[in-house]
């Protein structure tokens, strides 16, 4: 029996695989939250995060700093707005 060698690929492909699968995550939690928020208009913070890891848990396990972070940039591009009186409590905008 021969054996075969088979190349790995540089590290700097490898990097940029990486990359680009956080950037499909990314879009992927911004799609989600926009969905669940469309949909509810209205929704806590707690139960956001549980509907977003719930939706995205057929593609990927979604890391909920990343969820987070991504409600804090949809808040910035106004997707999403902070309620007045109670901060966990989100409100769509779009």
């Amino acid at each position: 029996m021969r054996r075969i060698k088979i190349p790995l690929p540089p590290v700097d492909e490898k990097k940029k695989v990486i990359e680009d699968v956080d950037k499909d995550r990314r879009y992927a939690i911004d799609a989600s939250i926009v969905r669940i928020m469309k949909s509810r208009k209205v929704l806590g913070y707690q139960q956001l995060v549980v509907e977003c890891v719930e939706q995205l848990g057929r593609m990927f396990k979604p890391d909920v700093k990343a969820i987070k972070k991504r409600i804090e940039d949809l808040i910035s591009r106004d997707y999403l707005e902070r309620d007045k009186d109670n901060a966990n409590m989100f409100k769509y905008l779009a």
